[in-house]
C-alpha cells in the first residue's frame, strides 16, 4: 500500500497524484524507472525520486527514526507492515490516574513472541533498558497515559515510532475505552473478562497489604491480556484503513492485506476466579 501513495511526498496534492496515475504511474518503482509525464512538473518529479531513494535507503538499513521524519506522522500507519518484527506492544498498570501523585505497579510487554513483565519492587528498574532496543512502540492511548507516566517516573524519552492504537482506530470509527473495543471487533477474554483499572489498583493494593502471590499473578494475567490484544488491533486497524483507501481508488492496486497471525501465545500468568471474585465486592 505505502509504495502506491503519492501524496504523501511533500509537494504532491490530490491534482497532481491523479495526474500520476493517468499516466499510469503506478507506483514508486513507475517514478524511479520512468521519464517525467509532461503534465508534472520536473522539478516536483525530482523531488519525488529523491524523497523514495532516501526512503528506500532508510528502510534497508532498519533507520525507523529516520523513516519517521520522511514521513509526516499522520502517514506512520503506513509503515506498519515493514515494521512488525520490531514492535514492542506496552501496557501500564498503576496506583492511580496521576503521574504526579500515583506510581506505576507493572509494565507489560510482548514482542510479539512472548510477553515479559516488570514489577514494583522487583525488576522494574529493568525496563528503561530493555524497551530502548525496540524502535516500534504500541500502545492504547499510550500517548496521553502511558508514556507520559513512565516519562515522568523513570526519566526516560521515547524516540521510537509510536502506534497508539486509540486514535489509529478512531480513523475507522472505532472510539471508547480498550475493553469496548475488544468486544467490538469480536475479542473476548477468556480469564480476566470484567476486570478494568480500578480492580488492577485493587489488586496491587491487596497484594502489598497480604503478599498473596494470587493478587499479582491475577494483576499481571490483565496486564498482559492488554498487551497480546493490541496486536490483533493493530492488524485490524491497517487493514480497514487499506480498504477504506483502496475503495474510493478506481484502479487496480497490488496491494495486500496483512494477514492476521495465526499463532497462541501463552499468557505466563493466570487470573484467580476466586481473587476475581472478591475484589469485585468491592471490600478493600
Amino acid at each position: 500500500m505505502l509504495f502506491e501513495q503519492f501524496q504523501i511526498f511533500p509537494g504532491i496534492g490530490k491534482k497532481i497524484s491523479q495526474k500520476l496515475r493517468e499516466a499510469n504511474i503506478k507506483n514508486w518503482d513507475d517514478v524511479l524507472n520512468s521519464a517525467c509525464p509532461s503534465k508534472i512538473p520536473i522539478s516536483k518529479w525530482n523531488k519525488m525520486q529523491d524523497f523514495i531513494t532516501n526512503f528506500q535507503k532508510a528502510l534497508n538499513c532498519n533507520n525507523y527514526q529516520k523513516l519517521a521524519t520522511l514521513l509526516p506522522e499522520k502517514y506512520h500507519w503506513y509503515l506498519i507492515p515493514h515494521v512488525l518484527s520490531k514492535v514492542a506492544y506496552l501496557d501500564i498498570e498503576t496506583t492511580g490516574l496521576s503521574w504526579h501523585n500515583s506510581h506505576i505497579t507493572t509494565i507489560a510487554v510482548y514482542d510479539g513472541i512472548k510477553v515479559h513483565d516488570f514489577v514494583r519492587y522487583d525488576n522494574l528498574d529493568e525496563f528503561p533498558e530493555f524497551i530502548s532496543k525496540f524502535p516500534v512502540l504500541v500502545t492504547y492511548y499510550g500517548k496521553c497515559f502511558d508514556l507520559p507516566f513512565i516519562r515522568y517516573e523513570m526519566n526516560i524519552n521515547f524516540p521510537q515510532i509510536h502506534y497508539d492504537l486509540c486514535f489509529l482506530l478512531r480513523k475507522i470509527g472505532l472510539t471508547g475505552g480498550l475493553k469496548r473495543i475488544e468486544h467490538q471487533v469480536g475479542i473476548s477474554r477468556i480469564e480476566s473478562e470484567g476486570v478494568d483499572g480500578y480492580d488492577a489498583v485493587v489488586l496491587w493494593r491487596k497484594y502489598r497489604k497480604n503478599n498473596d502471590k494470587r493478587y499479582l499473578e491475577t494483576l499481571l494475567a490483565y496486564n498482559n491480556e492488554d498487551v497480546l490484544n493490541l496486536e490483533y488491533l493493530l492488524y485490524y486497524g491497517y487493514n480497514r484503513l487499506c480498504f477504506n483507501i483502496l475503495a474510493t481508488q478506481s484502479q487496480n492496486s497490488s496491494a495486500s492485506l496483512l494477514q492476521f497471525p495465526n499463532k497462541k501465545i501463552k499468557n505466563p500468568f493466570r487470573a484467580h476466579t476466586e481473587i476475581i471474585q472478591e475484589i469485585h465486592q468491592r471490600s478493600v
